[in-house]
């Protein structure tokens, strides 16, 4: 190989372990699973920078949500369209309870980008 040839090979040989690279840091992740409710009650713990859970299963009328914050971060549950937000410091539990019609809610945390991380996701009702 000449030396020219060479410094193109290990060129592209490295612009190749920045792109796997790159690729292994990238926030896209396993989906959370899904949880059903049982008894109108559902825990849903938040660590840094996810909730663990992806989508909830619940039927219509009132829901109890306790927010386990293990992570090391504040953050916050919030149902978009619906008045309920739990907010929560970390090592801290927080609950409440709302009521929800038949329908898909949108959740996330709302401090400044969780959600963007990840930290959101579905409510199906039915």
């Amino acid at each position: 190989m000449t030396p020219r040839r060479s410094r193109r090979f290990v060129a592209v040989a490295l612009a190749l372990v920045a792109v796997f690279a790159l690729g292994a840091c990238s926030s896209d992740k396993k989906a959370e699973p899904t949880k059903t409710v049982e008894n109108g009650e559902i825990t849903i713990k938040a660590l840094d920078i996810h909730f663990d859970v992806g989508t909830i299963k619940a039927d219509a009328g009132p829901l109890k949500v306790t927010l386990v914050n293990d992570g090391s971060l504040e953050h916050t549950f919030r149902i978009k369209d619906k008045d309920f937000e739990l907010k929560a410091q970390p090592k801290e539990t927080k609950s409440g309870t709302v009521t929800l019609e038949k329908g898909t809610y949108e959740y996330d945390c709302t401090i400044a980008g969780h959600a963007s991380q990840g930290m959101k996701g579905e409510i199906q009702v039915s």
